[in-house]
């Protein structure tokens, strides 16, 4: 068995426990799990599966839609419901979340192929993820308790996760477009439901996305059982001592970028430049600081107590930034083509990584500085030995704005 640990997604998110398991639901070797996607292996899952079940496996797709006129299409492909939250800081806030919800949908509505058609017909799809999705239940409660299944609950979370994204895709052996559509619009009644459910039990809702929903409200225990009883769905509870949703550049809510510190000390992080792959390290080691000093408030007031420790981490950063590590300073992007018909910085590092006889292609991942922003002049990461201060300075800036965020608001 050989893993290539450097490359392999699955292994990177799960260890070899995950590896291990995936194998053994896909009936792929080790070697091969390690290598290939999460949706390559759910795919793998279900044909498997088939086999063994004695299900007929088709070779080529043919019926990844029926034929339909323009006013159904509209009338289906919605994708999930998301609702804009108002931006600012606030406090006791919970946040509850469907577990495994798409994977859930698919097993209580019964849906696969077959059933879109004749809903009384035992669809093979809902029946092999139910397994698959009381497994991952089993995992996520006990690595509460033993660390040693969260690689095996990882990697069955990835392999739910991706389960519904190939009911959409056309060359998949059990997918069709119409049970993708219909995962998703009972997903939007689902969200209005609890949502409406939240209003008539007095919590106040902030926020939506898909699966989740902000309130704010007591007894939490109360909405979640109450949310569970009404829809059948398993759900989790996450309470936030404070939480901060960001503003879009219109000033109105940003539908993913938050973050805001638990009620068990941590502090959680969406869409800001941290969690962004091609934030510089040295921009994303200073607002990871940040949020560790944002860490130590639990309530509003403490927040502006630490506002001055704040502003210090960032002042140091930027006054240390001409004595910064340049290697710490790249941009790292993946190349969607080889041409470009405007002058860019990723259009400026292809020509740069031509120049050092390194070969690129669509896909690939490349590193650079910018040397002159005005000019979009860079230099790969190998051959950097400078780079554009101002330009630096301005993404340090942005991420300041986005942690400091919470040093200006006045809501209640």
């Amino acid at each position: 068995m050989l893993i290539d640990t450097a490359k392999s997604f699955v292994y990177a998110e799960s260890g070899l426990k995950g590896v291990l398991m995936a194998s053994r639901l896909s009936g792929l070797s080790p070697n091969l799990t390690s290598r290939f996607t999460p949706g390559t292996l759910i795919s793998s899952y279900e044909v498997f599966e088939a086999l063994r079940r004695g299900v007929a496996v088709p070779f080529r797709k043919r019926d990844a839609e029926d034929l339909r006129n323009i006013s159904e299409l509209r009338a289906c492909d919605k994708g999930g419901m998301m609702f804009q939250p108002e931006p600012g800081v606030y406090e006791k806030v919970h946040q509850i979340d469907f577990t495994s919800l798409y994977p859930s949908i698919i097993v209580k509505y019964n849906l696969s192929p077959k059933t879109i058609r004749d809903p009384e017909l035992n669809g093979f799809l809902s029946t092999v993820l139910s397994s698959l999705l009381n497994l991952r239940i089993e995992t996520k409660r006990l690595k509460k308790t033993n660390p040693d299944y969260a690689g095996i609950d990882s990697v069955l979370k990835w392999m739910l996760v991706t389960c519904f994204g190939y009911t959409g895709y056309r060359n998949a052996k059990f997918g069709q477009i119409q049970v993708h559509e219909r995962i998703t619009a009972i997903s939007r009644e689902l969200l209005m439901q609890i949502k409406e459910l939240a209003e008539s039990m007095d919590f106040e809702v902030l926020h939506g996305i898909v699966d989740c929903l902000w309130v704010i409200g007591e007894p939490i225990a109360s909405f979640k059982q109450a949310v569970e009883r009404e829809t059948g769905i398993l759900t989790e509870v996450d309470s936030y001592d404070w939480i901060a949703f960001l503003p879009m550049a219109d000033g109105s809510g940003a539908y993913n970028r938050y973050f805001g510190r638990l009620d068990t000390g941590k502090i959680k992080i969406r869409g800001v430049m941290a969690r962004k792959g091609d934030t510089p390290e040295y921009v994303r080691r200073m607002q990871k600081e940040l949020f560790e000093v944002l860490g130590e408030a639990r309530s509003r007031a403490e927040l502006r107590r630490i506002e001055p420790k704040a502003r210090g981490v960032a002042r140091r950063y930027m006054e240390e930034l001409g004595e910064a590590d340049v290697r710490e300073l790249a941009i790292h992007r993946r190349v969607s083509r080889m041409n470009y018909s405007r002058r860019c910085a990723e259009a400026s590092a292809v020509q740069a990584y031509m120049k050092q006889g390194i070969p690129l292609a669509p896909g690939m991942e490349i590193g650079y500085v910018v040397k002159d922003a005005k000019k979009w002049e860079v230099e790969t990461e190998m051959a950097a030995a400078g780079f554009d201060a101002g330009y630096y300075g301005k993404l340090l800036e942005k991420a300041w704005e986005e942690a400091g965020f919470v040093f200006g608001q006045n809501n209640s």
